[in-house]
């Protein structure tokens, strides 16, 4: 910043040594006679060599005046043989009667083709320093001649508030500037100038245009064209410069926007090189459909490290018209209506290096954010800090339309073929652009349907590794904890997420997520820890490995009814027909558990455990997510008495362990009971018993027994009822035959 301020300087210093060498080659009237000791005192004062090439021509009638051409000022030691400036013609004319009164009346000054080459080499030196340093001297000089302190002996001098200026012209002015420091050319150019009735402290109209051409190592050139009028007031003596009721035009050409942008700006520019001070003032800016007002202040002008301030707002403009006004295509959202309004009010101080901005108030559609927020460029990448807190804001409507896609699509299930890919674009280069740490707090937050309150998140980013941790909040009845990861930077992203559910009110959850029925119903808890990579859903879900648990109380399965399940096998061991029935289809449970395992998108648990007072559950198998389908077996035992078909108790099937085998695809499940499989084993071991029973009886009645089951210390019952052989063995028989 200080070299520009004294860059400034220095272009008016050197319009100003024009003038005074025009007048004092006036007042010798024979300047082709004294090349030599022009271009000896130039040398003294400022330490480099004038070449004076071309003719001086001075004019008499009707006004003093000078034609210079083909001069050049050399470069500083070390910058090369290129000229520091040089100038193709230059006319100057002033007039007599006030000269002969000691004050400086120019009618006109003409410039053409004046060049000037600034550079900067690898260690930071430019080749105008000793330039300015001598600037400054002479400069202390003038001003005290202006103030009327003794001045040395020697030719006549002009106070500084007698210089006018009635005309000045220049055309294809060229500024060209060469950093070595950080490999950056720039080029202005043309760059055309005019003033008319220039008086110091005392505001002169003043018309600029100008084109800039600005090249850096490996990156393609931004060109500008800048048109500006405006009132200039330059007091040399106060060492003040301002430029009022500036009214310009920009025409920028980026090499990452598909058309010219033009922007308005509207401003008082205020430069106090006493107090090292510059200013903004009454600032307005305009680019489409955003208007932006404000102050900016620079102090410290001539330290190493300036400090700013600027407190700037904007109206309420729509994102979207902006984005089309620079060629860029706004980010495709899920809600079209969103990113439609936005608004800025914000306070920002510091160095250019680090800046701090509090307050910040951000206003997004129907949310809003407030807080403080920082930018530290000091670092190898940007580095961004905020803590902001915010009313509701529902993310979804932000999102890209295919992220809502495959959460929600309605892909049909066909096993072993993977569902529709879906690509997802994640902008790594902007993530590994800048750093983040911040923290955010909302009342209210939806994403991925779900609704949560309370919300409070820390997000951290380091050259492209995001990081939330953690995010808390409440919802559904219960507490959320989440840890999150996006890791941007190589070739395929990677994702990781740990997510801790507490009494959790479980179904309202899925079909907020899902957007449909959810099968579990419960309070409880999930702990979920997983671990993806790739740029699509097919690749996201073939990746997906991590592990989880849950715990769920006073619930339901929804999509199978257990018990309904067994009387319809039971009714077709009988050969009937279970009749319809208004039971929903569903399972209650009062405590559901068990872990789960994740293995390249399959999901496997082996130790899932059901109760309720009807049913005791164990569960085992495995869903693949790639292909939609499952195969998983649930052992049932009945631990109460059940109804079958006209309200017959089932009994016999009290205490058995029922496998039910669940297939099919995740839309379409298939459920399969085996119960002949499972009474046919069950009646041959209760045939094996009864015929062992039998035995003994028989034994006992022919004598060889004891008459007590095997009991040799039982007495024998004599007046007891004969008990017939055949009847539990017929009861028996019976039902072996309806399983065949």
């Amino acid at each position: 910043m200080k070299w520009i301020v004294r860059l400034l300087g220095l272009l008016g210093v050197l319009v100003l040594l024009a003038v005074i060498v025009g007048v004092y080659l006036v007042v010798t009237f024979d300047p082709n006679a004294y090349k030599d000791r022009i271009e000896s005192r130039v040398a003294e004062a400022t330490g480099r060599e004038l070449t004076l090439a071309g003719p001086i021509e001075l004019t008499l009638f009707p006004s003093l005046g000078l034609r210079l051409e083909d001069a050049r000022l050399a470069n500083a030691e070390g910058f090369g043989d290129e000229p520091f400036a040089d100038l193709r013609v230059i006319d100057l004319a002033v007039a007599v009667r006030p000269l002969l009164r000691g004050e400086i009346e120019v009618q006109r000054i003409e410039a053409d083709g004046v060049t000037f080459r600034l550079a900067r080499d690898a260690d930071g030196r430019s080749n105008w320093d000793d330039l300015l340093e001598r600037m400054d001297a002479a400069r202390d000089e003038m001003v005290d001649t202006a103030q009327g302190n003794s001045a040395p002996a020697g030719p006549p001098r002009f106070a500084l508030d007698d210089l006018e200026i009635a005309g000045l012209d220049v055309t294809d002015l060229r500024v060209e500037w060469d950093d070595r420091l950080t490999a950056t050319r720039v080029l202005l150019a043309p760059v055309n100038l005019q003033l008319r009735g220039f008086r110091p402290g005392v505001e002169t109209p003043v018309k600029l245009d100008a084109s800039v051409r600005a090249d850096q190592a490996d990156a393609a050139p931004v060109e500008a064209d800048l048109r500006l009028d405006g009132l200039l007031n330059v007091d040399l003596v106060a060492n003040r410069y301002a430029l009022r009721r500036i009214g310009s035009v920009l025409d920028l050409r980026h090499p990452a926007l598909d058309r010219q942008v033009s922007a308005r700006l509207e401003t008082d520019l205020v430069l106090d090189l006493e107090q090292s001070v510059a200013r903004a003032e009454r600032l307005s800016a305009h680019v489409s459909d955003l208007n932006l007002t404000g102050l900016i202040e620079v102090r410290g002008l001539d330290e190493e490290t300036p400090t700013l301030r600027a407190d700037l707002r904007s109206n309420t403009f729509n994102p979207r018209v902006l984005f089309a006004s620079l060629g860029l295509d706004a980010p495709e959202t899920t809600d079209p209506e969103a990113l439609t309004r936005m608004a800025l009010d914000l306070s920002v101080s510091g160095s250019p290096q680090r800046l701090e901005v509090n307050p910040f108030l951000f206003t997004l559609d129907d949310s809003s954010l407030r807080g403080e927020a920082g930018l530290d460029l000091g670092g190898a990448r940007p580095a961004v800090r905020f803590d902001l807190a915010g009313d509701h804001l529902d993310l979804d409507r932000y999102l890209p339309p295919e992220v809502e896609q495959a959460r929600t699509a309605d892909v049909p299930d066909v096993p072993g073929i993977p569902a529709e890919d879906i690509p997802i674009d994640l902008p790594a280069e902007l993530m590994r652009a800048f750093d983040l740490d911040g923290r955010l707090r909302l009342g209210g937050l939806k994403l991925f349907g779900l609704t949560l309150e309370d919300i409070e998140l820390t997000l951290r980013a380091r050259d492209g590794e995001w990081r939330v941790e953690p995010l808390t909040g409440s919802g559904y009845q219960g507490q959320l904890e989440a840890r999150a990861t996006v890791d941007a930077r190589g070739a395929v992203p990677r994702y990781a997420a740990a997510i801790d559910l507490r009494s959790v009110a479980i179904a309202p959850l899925l079909e907020a997520l899902l957007e449909e029925e959810s099968r579990l119903l419960g309070t409880g808890n999930l702990a979920l820890d997983i671990r993806t990579a790739g740029a699509s859903v097919n690749a996201l879900t073939s990746s997906l490995n991590g592990e989880g648990e849950m715990r769920f109380s006073d619930g339901a399965v929804r999509g199978i009814n257990v018990a309904r399940i067994i009387r319809q096998a039971e009714a077709r061991v009988r050969g009937e027909t279970l009749e319809e029935d208004d039971e929903p289809n569903e399972t209650d449970f009062t405590e559901l558990r068990g872990t789960f395992q994740i293995r390249d998108g399959v999901v496997r648990n082996d130790d899932l455990a059901a109760n309720s007072p009807l049913l005791r559950v164990a569960g085992r198998g495995s869903a693949d997510l790639n292909a939609r389908d499952m195969n998983y077996r649930l052992d049932t035992t009945l631990v109460a008495t059940i109804e079958g078909q006209g309200g017959r108790s089932l009994e016999d099937l009290r205490g058995l362990t029922l496998p039910i085998r669940i297939s099919g695809t995740f839309s379409e499940p298939s459920f399969r009971l085996d119960l002949e499989e499972v009474l046919r084993e069950r009646i041959d071991q209760r045939l094996r018993r009864e015929g062992e029973r039998l035995q003994e009886r028989l034994l006992d009645r022919l004598g060889i027994g004891n008459g007590n089951g095997g009991d040799q210390d039982a007495a024998p019952d004599r007046d007891a009822e004969p008990r017939s052989l055949e009847q539990p063995l017929d009861r028996l028989r019976e039902l072996r035959r309806s399983l065949r």
